[in-house]
């Protein structure tokens, strides 16, 4: 049973009690639920994502999958789900299907309202069988999201040391490696990116935000009347509206378990260069929380103004920054010079190429660095790749710079002009075709 198998049907009060946290019998006592809000996805991401879930050391028995389908998506859905219901019968304690009606007033085409009307829909059933709210974890994933089989034990473990387990969100790892040998090196290197990036925000949780695959228990989302039905960053968004909820005592926790997820792939080079460069738009969509909380902080005057002031102060700097920081970098050596002429002549403009040297030789540690951790984090070579393949993985670095500003900077260039011309960005479903090799 993982990190619990040692202590199998032996009750952890003592230890509670010696930390002085709430009483929760046992972890026999959790279930854990999966959503899976998806919309005309493969039904071959589907079963592979129940496939993991099947082989995760949780009790299967304390298990409940959530296939959120869209009616918008027709036939196609009603398909998948009965291949998918036939196949999986029996092997979780309840797996449901649920269709989100289309065209509900007040919503947008989105991930949050098909969560939502799934969410809605297990709360019926978790009545039906007299089930606590705060007894029950929903990791909400995206169809391609198959978590480690270790990763329910470590969620249930953060949930129940967890003095104020219900007022708090559980952010596992994302890996984008389930195909990642198959895409472009541009595409890899923008996996490994975001990878990278929310390992280092779990080493500070105290600026942590929710980011694609995530927990919280049932009653945090009765609590915040589940998920923002209007918006395109559903899950960050959570974060913000829980933390408002509970009056500022709102934090994620992090779960250092990975879950492993698709890279963009598309069926051909352009097309995954496309799917790739409107998945970063729309994550750079996320800028659309400035306003609300520019709209929510002033009401919440128990929350000290500084907490306030830090938590609008990174909204603002980390969008910024995104948008900013690799063309300034890329431009920052030739501005000097185009915008004054007698600059030329300065002891500044002499030094500066051995200046820009010397910075460059630094990066080039980073670049090293993630090389290396990241040959740690891919899976197993498939047979049809040799060698080559394998020393692609090594120089595919050198393209860094090319990604942080064409699939960094511009496309959050892009949502925020966007957002200021006021011309609304729709939720979009990236596409990540699923070889049939994997």
């Amino acid at each position: 049973m993982g990190y619990y198998h040692y202590k199998k049907d032996i009750e952890i009060d003592w230890f509670k009690e010696l930390l002085g946290l709430p009483q929760f019998k046992k972890w026999q006592d959790l279930y854990q639920v999966v959503i899976y809000p998806n919309y005309k996805e493969e039904i071959e991401t589907l079963r592979r994502s129940l496939r993991a879930c099947q082989r995760a050391t949780w009790p299967k028995e304390k298990m409940i999958i959530v296939l959120a389908m869209e009616e918008r998506e027709g036939e196609s859905a009603e398909e998948k789900a009965r291949a998918l219901k036939q196949e999986f019968a029996g092997r979780f304690f309840k797996l449901l299907v649920t269709f989100h009606p289309k065209d509900l007033p007040g919503e947008l085409k989105a991930k949050g309202a098909n969560a939502t009307w799934a969410a809605q829909r297990l709360r019926e059933f978790l009545d039906q069988h007299n089930i606590p709210y705060e007894k029950v974890l929903v990791s909400t994933f995206d169809a391609d999201s198959c978590p480690h089989p270790q990763y329910f034990a470590c969620l249930a473990y953060k949930y129940i040391t967890n003095e104020n387990r219900t007022k708090r969100s559980y952010q596992p790892i994302p890996l984008y490696s389930n195909n990642i040998w198959h895409a472009p090196a541009i595409t890899r290197i923008i996996a490994f990116s975001a990878s990278f990036w929310q390992m280092i925000e779990a080493t500070r949780p105290y600026r942590m935000i929710n980011f694609s695959s995530q927990a919280m228990s049932m009653k945090t989302l009765v609590d915040i009347n589940f998920w923002d039905k209007t918006i395109v960053s559903e899950d960050s968004r959570q974060f913000f509206r829980a933390y408002f909820r509970y009056h500022g005592d709102h934090q994620v926790v992090p779960v250092f378990t990975p879950v492993y997820m698709d890279a963009v792939l598309g069926k051909n080079f352009w097309e995954t260069l496309k799917e790739q460069y409107l998945q970063k738009r729309r994550w750079a969509w996320g800028v659309e929380h400035f306003p609300y909380l520019l709209e929510e902080l002033p009401r919440h005057k128990e929350i000290p103004w500084v907490l306030r002031a830090l938590l609008l102060w990174r909204q603002f700097e980390g969008h910024y920054s995104w948008a900013t920081a690799s063309l300034l970098l890329a431009l920052s050596g030739w501005l000097p010079f185009a915008l004054n002429p007698t600059f030329r002549s300065t002891v500044l403009a002499y030094n500066l190429p051995s200046l820009a040297r010397l910075l460059l030789g630094l990066t080039w540690v980073g670049i090293l660095i993630s090389t290396y951790i990241s040959l740690g984090l891919l899976p197993p070579r498939p047979k049809e790749y040799g060698i080559w393949k394998m020393l692609e993985m090594y120089i595919q670095w050198a393209l860094t710079p090319i990604t942080a500003i064409f699939f960094g900077s511009i496309p959050a260039v892009d949502a925020q002009t966007r957002m200021m011309l006021g011309k609304s960005l729709g939720f979009r479903v990236t596409k990540k075709i699923v070889p049939r090799r994997i």
